[in-house]
């Protein structure tokens, strides 16, 4: 790690994720002040959402996608599925590229072209794009929704919390003024986002929804009842709360 960040230079992040504890799922960071994060932050949204649905099934690596600091800092970002010899995957290996720079560089180089278009003198560096040196299309294996994003959370409240307005904000509904149904529209979002992974994420939800814990349990319940059917039981489906 300490070499991948060394060759890769101070405005690359490089972290090692295991998928033993996504509370605590950071083994080893190299450049960890580009998001804050150290050994033992949790495992960022996208990493659950991966877990959760078994996305690691159709690829062995993610590329060139947007993640953000906790403070909206943009990044550009790829992981590696690391499998054991029997091909199961143990942890992600990502790897947050600051852009910043080039994308100032590319800025003032459009206002460079701009004023010799103007001047008559016109030159090829007007046909550069402004693309922050991210590529139109992923380079990514089978291919990747070009709407994946990550946050690079510092703690596990960040992670919980994100994913809770995130969703509360595509509803419309501030959480503590939710009915039921709204409860359940938003517990099922963040079932299928992988926030129960993080240890203590029911109390996070309750505490947000002005809900007991219990109660969450129970609207998980009926949700992972729904998801496995009559005849399979839901306690095949392991989950860290």
């Amino acid at each position: 790690m300490d070499f991948l960040g060394k060759i890769l230079g101070p405005k690359t992040e490089v972290v090692l994720q295991n998928v033993k504890d996504f509370s605590h799922s950071v083994v080893a960071i190299a450049n960890g002040n580009l998001s804050g994060r150290t050994i033992g932050s949790p495992a960022t949204d996208l990493v659950m959402h991966i877990w959760q649905n078994h996305e690691y099934d159709q690829h062995n690596y993610l590329t060139h996608y947007t993640s953000y600091t906790i403070q909206g800092h943009p990044m550009v970002s790829s992981t590696l599925f690391v499998r054991n010899s029997r091909g199961r995957v143990i942890g992600f290996l990502c790897i947050n590229f600051d852009n910043s720079a080039f994308r100032q560089a590319s800025q003032e180089l459009r206002r460079a072209s701009a004023y010799l278009d103007a001047l008559g003198l016109a030159d090829p560096i007007a046909e550069l794009k402004d693309d922050g040196a991210v590529p139109e299309k992923s380079d990514t294996e089978n291919g990747i929704d070009q709407s994946t994003r990550e946050v690079l959370s510092v703690n596990t409240d960040e992670v919980v919390t994100h994913n809770i307005a995130e969703f509360a904000a595509q509803l419309g509904i501030p959480p503590a003024r939710m009915n039921r149904q709204e409860r359940l529209q938003l517990i099922t979002r963040l079932e299928g986002s992988g926030v129960f992974l993080i240890k203590g994420s029911v109390d996070t939800v309750a505490r947000t929804l002005g809900i007991s814990s219990p109660s969450v349990y129970r609207y998980l319940h009926t949700i992972r009842s729904a998801a496995a059917g009559p005849d399979q039981s839901t306690s095949a489906r392991p989950t860290q709360l």
